[in-house]
């Protein structure tokens, strides 16, 4: 009986260091899992701040085209996205916890893969007591719990995103006019030096708006379609900001001449009623370009193949583009080009949108989407009366300046028909990407769509 006593009183105790192990082990695995958590959550919650700030200044790319209205847009995107409950600093230094780049050549501009030097991408790197690309911390410290038990009294997160502005081949709310693309001006009867400088050069460089297009005698056209880099087309680089003058063209005379236009028939249009309204409001339907390959012998408004009427109706064009009280011009009558704004054109142009006191406008609802014909495949239809279907070759954003006869031109250039011909700027605009759909040459994209690449 003493023996067995004895034994019992010895293990008392015990289950305590069993306890105590186990209690060492949980509070590690709580560590873990609770400040491990926060980390991650953290870590999603920077990743949303990083996407946030990238597509913001993608769309503000898109929109304004200038890089320093972009960087601006990111970080303030990013600074209003809180991590674990703490904001974030966008200044442009170290003393915040956000960088923002944007990619081109001009001061302040970075190389942003995958653009390198080229305009169209920002990135946006996030810290929170994390080393920066110059091994500098920046932001605040995550909180710790249970890790401080064993030493771990502080972490942090990082995070980095890039948007790109890419090629788009559709967009809605399009104007019901046709303009021919422009060609290789090889011939021409008509140099004026006056007002055109350079009248009278060859190929593309030598097209201007009094030019007639003349295919007998050596003019040449080659659709600006994916694969045609040496396209005779408009192009971003050099034609942002050219001035146009959309003229009405007429099919019983088949003269071709620069800015000739058509009415497009959208759908569900049948009169100049519902040709005017269009021009002053968003018909839904979209329009995507032709494939390089297409005939466009059937009328398929997704794929590039458009219905175009004879001529340009005088009045409801008039009426839609500034007379009513919903014209395009009423919808911002203060928008205005300014030749000298920089930070918009491509590198090498300058001009811009701006608004009555100045500030940058390129998302003024001016800018409408006009489609580009392809002049040979128009040509070779032999097209007369109502029934021609125009192949989109491109689609332009067009800032309808307004009639003619209330414009100041470039270069003292003269309309045709002042009280008939519309006049405006060639610039990008907002659209989007179809599968199925015809692409042009990216010297050529002006429609632009945002994707998130890194």
């Amino acid at each position: 009986m003493r023996r067995m006593i004895s034994n019992q009183a010895g293990e008392r105790g015990a289950i305590t260091i069993h306890v105590a192990i186990a209690l060492i082990a949980l509070l590690s695995f709580m560590s873990f899992v609770a400040d491990y958590g926060l980390m991650w959550v953290s870590r999603r919650q920077a990743q949303n701040t990083a996407d946030a700030g990238a597509l913001a200044g993608a769309v503000s790319l898109v929109h304004e085209g200038s890089n320093t209205t972009a960087k601006a847009l990111a970080g303030y995107y990013a600074a209003n996205n809180a991590i674990w409950g703490g904001g974030n600093t966008y200044d442009g230094t170290t003393a915040g916890n956000v960088d923002v780049y944007t990619s081109g050549t001009a001061a302040g501009d970075s190389n942003v893969p995958p653009c390198g030097t080229n305009k169209g991408c920002v990135r946006v790197d996030v810290f929170r007591n994390e080393p920066d690309l110059n091994g500098v911390m920046r932001g605040a410290a995550l909180p710790v719990f249970f890790g401080r038990l064993f030493g771990l009294t502080q972490q942090g997160v990082r995070a980095t995103a890039t948007a790109q502005t890419a090629n788009g081949n559709s967009i809605k709310c399009m104007l019901p006019f046709a303009v021919i693309d422009r060609w290789s001006d090889t011939y021409d009867d008509k140099v004026d030096t006056t007002y055109f400088p350079n009248d009278g050069l060859s190929g593309t460089a030598g097209w201007t708006q009094n030019d007639e297009f003349q295919s007998t005698n050596g003019d040449t056209y080659v659709g600006p379609y994916d694969g045609n880099p040496d396209h005779t087309g408009w192009r971003v680089n050099t034609d942002f900001g050219r001035q146009i003058i959309i003229k009405a063209g007429s099919l019983s005379d088949k003269t071709y001449s620069s800015g000739w236009a058509l009415q497009i028939d959208l759908p569900d249009s049948t009169g100049s009623q519902d040709y005017k309204w269009n021009i002053e409001n968003c018909n839904p339907q979209a329009v995507g370009i032709a494939d390089k390959d297409a005939t466009c012998s059937t009328v398929d408004w997704e794929h590039g193949c458009v219905s175009i009427k004879t001529g340009m109706a005088q009045g409801p064009t008039d009426q839609g583009i500034e007379k009513d009280a919903q014209s395009v011009v009423d919808t911002d009558p203060g928008a205005q080009w300014n030749s000298s704004y920089t930070g918009v054109a491509p590198a090498g142009l300058t001009g811009a949108i701006v608004d009555s006191s100045g500030a940058l406008d390129m998302s003024t609802p001016r800018i409408r989407p006009i489609v580009v014909i392809d002049i040979a495949n128009y040509m070779a239809q032999g097209c007369s009366g109502t029934t021609c279907i125009g192949k989109v070759a491109n689609i332009i954003g067009f800032f309808v300046e307004g009639m003619c006869k209330d414009v100041t031109l470039d270069n003292g250039m003269v309309c045709p028909n002042p009280t008939k011909d519309v006049v405006g700027r060639i610039v990008t605009l907002p659209g989007s990407f179809a599968t199925g759909v015809g692409t042009t040459d990216d010297s050529a994209s002006f429609i632009k769509v945002i994707k998130l690449v890194r």
